[in-house]
């Protein structure tokens, strides 16, 4: 078979999955992101990021959350990236998706573009509605209905875009005002915009206002043209051509080189999975429970089969999230034999 047609990027490892070992532990249904991972350091996500550009792969992405897995380890995205920004040279960093509710989008556009600056314009601004009701009521902020905060989205993605415009920006919507702010200094190209989520609403706005748009993680292949056909749709109303928004797919991962590795890699991954159990507090639906074979699983051959199937509906980018990291060098086998 041959190359893929489309670029790689890679999940960061900045927090953890296995939090078998911490009784209590509050978990989210995205452990299953780097099921092994059972520690956190900046050594280790700092080496990882390095690792991965000296393999070729294309962009870093890290979530916009601060306390998942293992005792809530888990490093800032803004932050991290930031830092990252100085010991890497070529890839894109991107937020995966932050959201739009954690801070003012005035503040956002300003970061965004200071860390685009530091970057050498390698920053993607991944962004969305807002989903982790835990991580509002934690931090106390109000969790809106789900019409309210893609309507409060569509507001942060006025505000941003308009103060990357550069001069005085003044706004005045229902929930953001911002009077007569100034943005400097910009960077000299635009933030590409990505916009996360396949709700139909949140489709709209990507299709409006997005550079690129992520539908999120394991559609079946029915329900990503599903999906693609309605952003496309969605793109014809606002005079936009298909191919003006870039499109992904994030992806759980398990390679390995024959199928008795890739047993045993099974056996150790869903150990993790099975022993977490009911202590997953937020799941997409009461009856969820993870389904392996849905996430990109096979030897070098299987693997490359399926993310065709993607990439034949479609998709250009895939961001990896390698099951097994850290106990297995899956990130070096999949540039080697993928791509």
């Amino acid at each position: 078979m041959g190359r893929i047609d489309a670029s790689f990027g890679v999940a960061l490892p900045t927090y953890a999955g296995d939090a078998t070992g911490t009784p209590g532990a509050e978990e989210y249904w995205g452990l299953y992101d780097l099921t092994l991972n059972d520690d956190v350091t900046w050594k280790r996500v700092a080496e990882f990021a390095k690792t991965a550009e000296s393999l070729g792969y294309g962009s870093l992405w890290s979530p916009d959350h601060f306390m998942l897995g293992k005792d809530g380890m888990t490093f800032e995205v803004w932050t991290t990236l930031s830092a990252l920004s100085q010991i890497t040279s070529r890839v894109e960093l991107g937020t995966w998706v932050a959201c739009n509710n954690y801070r003012n989008p005035a503040i956002v556009a300003k970061m965004a573009s200071s860390l685009a600056l530091m970057s050498g314009n390698r920053f993607v601004l991944g962004y969305g509605a807002g989903w982790y009701q835990l991580e509002y009521n934690a931090l106390g902020y109000e969790f809106p209905p789900p019409g309210k905060r893609v309507d409060m989205l569509v507001e942060g993605v006025e505000v941003i875009q308009g103060l990357m415009k550069g001069g005085k920006f003044s706004y005045q919507g229902k929930y953001y005002k911002v009077d007569g702010m100034v943005n400097n200094p910009r960077p000299a190209r635009k933030v590409p915009l990505l916009i996360g989520g396949w709700g139909r609403r949140v489709l709209g706005v990507a299709a409006k206002y997005a550079d690129e748009w992520d539908i999120g993680a394991e559609p079946t292949y029915a329900e990503y043209k599903e999906k693609g056909d309605i952003l496309t749709g969605e793109l014809k109303k606002n005079g936009r051509r298909a191919d003006e928004v870039k499109r992904s797919i994030h992806v759980h991962v398990l390679i390995a080189e024959d199928e008795d590795e890739l047993r045993e890699k099974k056996r150790r991954v869903m150990s993790v999975v099975d022993a977490l159990g009911s202590s997953i507090v937020q799941l997409p639906s009461a009856d969820y429970r993870f389904d392996l074979e849905k996430a990109i699983v096979g030897t070098p051959a299987q693997v490359r089969e399926r993310l065709k199937k993607y990439v034949d509906l479609g998709c250009q980018r895939f961001e990896l999230m390698f099951m097994d990291y850290p106990r297995y060098k899956s990130m070096e086998l999949f540039s080697s034999t993928v791509f």
